[in-house]
């Protein structure tokens, strides 16, 4: 649980994150390690920087960033995932996201005598590691009455969200989020369409070709962006810079497992 490679103790003691266009179509992937407590934020961040696209408004001159599935929601689940998972498996933790759709699934099982049924009502707490789950309550990531599920529904209320939908399979316990319409944003869409009027006209033709790219894929290495436009490595550092300097790209992380920001 703390250690910083738990996969010495429990291979697949990690959590594993895809955006698929479709169920056959990966785009791209990441794997989120350390200890249990870091893989939290960790995935957490992951998620709402590099893979889930907001629906930005404004209320007056506050600017008002709304997802699919809200970050109190999105904690619960992945917190029941970690608590309740079979690490004896050695299978990880697998979070598949769509334009529309989020699924996390873990190796587990209800308690005996508990059905689907069972989690949409109220119910005690029992979880299959009880040591990991004394733990994180310890350290006040969780209650110890059994509300995870109770609290996903509540902030999906809060937040005029679906409700989420639950899937015990015999090997496996999956949750679903759905987008309303109102939220789904095509990944997929060119940035012309995504930076704002105020930046554009202080964007050349290979400035757009790179924004465009890394819209794609916000993990592409400078080799990567090359590649894909034709320009030489040089020229996609010079670009690089210039879009940072007019505050419209940032680089969360390290060059070697960072990835690309599009600051809207």
């Amino acid at each position: 649980m703390f250690s910083k490679d738990p996969e010495r103790y429990f291979t697949g003691a990690f959590i594993k994150v895809g955006f698929f266009e479709t169920n056959a179509d990966l785009i791209y992937q990441d794997e989120v390690r350390g200890s249990l407590f870091e893989q939290i934020d960790k995935v957490i961040e992951l998620i709402f920087f590099k893979y889930m696209k907001a629906k930005i408004s404004y209320d007056g001159l506050q600017r008002v960033e709304e997802y699919f599935v809200s970050e109190a929601s999105m904690r619960e689940a992945i917190l029941n995932a970690i608590v309740h998972k079979q690490y004896e498996s050695g299978v990880p933790i697998q979070i598949s996201i769509y334009k529309d759709k989020l699924y996390i699934t873990n190796v587990g099982k209800l308690p005996d005598h508990w059905t689907e049924k069972t989690l949409y009502q109220k119910h005690g707490s029992k979880p299959y590691n009880p040591n990991i789950a004394h733990v994180f309550y310890l350290a006040g990531h969780i209650e110890s009455w059994g509300r995870g599920i109770e609290k996903i529904f509540d902030s999906c209320i809060e937040n005029n969200l679906p409700m989420p939908k639950y899937y015990i399979n015999p090997t496996d316990i999956m949750i679903e989020f759905d987008a309303p319409q109102r939220l789904v944003i095509d990944n997929f869409s060119k940035v012309n369409d995504r930076v704002t009027d105020r930046v554009t006209d202080r964007v050349n033709d290979n400035m757009m070709k790179v924004l465009n790219v890394i819209s794609e894929d916000p993990g592409y290495s400078y080799n990567d962006i090359s590649d894909e436009i034709g320009i030489s490595r040089k020229s996609v550092a010079t670009i690089i810079k210039k879009l940072k300097d007019l505050g419209i790209i940032e680089r969360i992380g390290n060059n070697k497992k960072g990835y690309w920001k599009i600051k809207k």
